[in-house]
């Protein structure tokens, strides 16, 4: 694995490296694409169209759903799901790959897209968790009567709490330290490793956590196999859902990880990155 992330250890040439980045940037937004359709049509939410359309054919055909608020618990749930794979797996995603889609472009532009996209999941996140409290605290009985279900006793929840608040942690970081207000260069570079390393140990976090979470509504609502002992379209869709999300992480790791495919400084950020850094070290 070092040897295959070692920059001095080159395979291919650099035109057949920018090959391979554009393939496997393709296949995570085939799969990123495809898993937000996937998670999207199994509450029948959005237009349809393409595979999806045959998918949430064939759910719809056994299974009703839909979105609400806390008038329907229920449904409210729904939110849950589809907004953490779209945001915390999809969108975070994205906003990782931001420095190396547009590694040749000014970094005020990575970086402000960067943090929109971060702030875009952030909201979505902050949605997902009123879903599922909401869906406890407000969850009734099959008369109507209040009946609420515990919260926080599984391990999905804590450790889906715990990548939470290591994501709100890192986003906060972040933002003051390199957003607003900013702070000096040498405090930039000393946080900026902890930064990179803690981005990608969130992000692997949160695909074991939604797998966890499909396990776990699959063993909770999925009659078909624990009850019945058979495959049914519900519980087909909803492993197609972990094996996207797995899919579309190693690609993202792939992309970011391998140091050839890395921003590097502009000719005119190189500059000045030199004059504010032989100034730090004569303050």
């Amino acid at each position: 694995m070092s040897l295959l992330f070692d920059p001095g250890f080159v395979i291919l040439r650099e035109d057949q490296s920018v090959k391979l980045f554009n393939i496997i940037l393709v296949m995570s937004q085939v799969f990123g694409w495809f898993l937000k359709l996937l998670v999207i049509n199994l509450t029948y939410f959005s237009y349809l169209g393409g595979l999806a359309v045959l998918l949430v054919t064939i759910w719809m055909s056994k299974f009703e759903s839909g979105f609400a608020w806390s008038e329907d618990p229920d449904k409210e749930f729904n939110y849950h799901p589809t907004f953490m794979v779209m945001g915390m797996v999809f969108l975070f995603g994205e906003s990782i790959l931001v420095y190396r889609v547009f590694r040749n472009e000014r970094k005020k532009f990575s970086k402000t897209l960067h943090v929109i996209l971060h702030s875009v999941v952030l909201v979505f996140m902050l949605t997902a968790l009123k879903a599922v409290f909401d869906y406890h605290n407000l969850h009734k009985d099959a008369s109507g009567n209040p009946a609420p279900i515990v919260n926080m006793v599984s391990l999905h929840s804590w450790i889906g709490l715990s990548v939470v608040i290591l994501f709100c942690t890192q986003y906060a970081i972040g933002f003051i330290t390199y957003f607003f207000p900013g702070m000096p260069i040498p405090i930039r570079q000393l946080v900026m490793p902890f930064h990179q390393m803690f981005g990608v140990l969130i992000f692997i976090f949160v695909s074991i956590t939604v797998a966890m979470g499909i396990s776990e509504r699959a063993a909770w609502k999925h009659t078909c196999w624990t009850k019945d002992g058979q495959m049914c379209a519900q519980q087909a869709i909803s492993s197609f859902v972990g094996v996207f999300t797995f899919l579309y992480t190693v690609c993202v790791l792939l992309l970011v990880l391998n140091p050839r495919w890395k921003r590097q400084p502009l000719p005119e950020e190189e500059g000045l990155h030199h004059l504010t850094s032989s100034h730090s070290m004569t303050d």
